[in-house]
């Protein structure tokens, strides 16, 4: 197997890897934001609105 094709084949089940994993884990932990809105987030929301106009 040439050096080239192993190349593609590993870019391959990189982007697969991330297609079915990354995605929809990011996906879901976002629709628990938006339904949920847990305190833990909004706390660090405002944790970080606050560090920001402190400078």
């Amino acid at each position: 197997m040439g050096k080239t094709k192993r190349i593609f084949l590993s870019l391959g089940i990189l982007l697969v890897d991330v297609v079915i994993f990354y995605l929809p884990l990011t996906a879901f932990f976002l629709i628990y934001i938006l339904m949920f809105n847990p305190p833990w987030f909004r706390d660090f929301l405002n944790h970080m609105d606050d560090s920001t106009n402190a400078g």
